[in-house]
């Protein structure tokens, strides 16, 4: 049909994954629409530079594969092996890292220290 656009085209063989975050005001939520999902990559980034808050869990799915599996451990480790040593990193994102990998991933990683002293 004239002046109509092609059908988007959707390659279904892609693993998507979902991040599902925890507000107290809200209970759990999926940080971003399943249509928006996003690659693995981009969870690594975005947990580690906390754009994402309340991280709960981190979900892996594949529809042609038929196939979604939990993997808020593997992310949790994978982030914390790319923490630089000695770097700081965010209280919530030691937490995380803590909670889902182990204290053996966590152990020995700089925490950003927000505390203020007033002169």
């Amino acid at each position: 049909m004239p002046g109509r656009p092609p059908p988007a085209r959707h390659h279904a063989d892609v693993t998507h994954y979902a991040i599902l975050c925890w507000h107290a005001g809200a209970g759990y939520f999926a940080e971003r629409p399943l249509e928006a999902s996003c690659s693995r990559d981009a969870v690594l980034r975005d947990i580690a530079e906390g754009e994402v808050a309340g991280v709960a869990r981190v979900f892996a799915f594949n529809p042609a594969e038929h196939v979604a599996d939990d993997v808020t451990e593997e992310i949790a480790i994978a982030i914390a092996r790319r923490c630089p040593p000695g770097a700081p990193i965010s209280p919530e994102l030691r937490d995380f890292i803590e909670a889902n990998a182990g204290l053996a991933y966590a152990r020995g990683l700089a925490v950003e220290d927000r505390t203020f002293a007033a002169a």
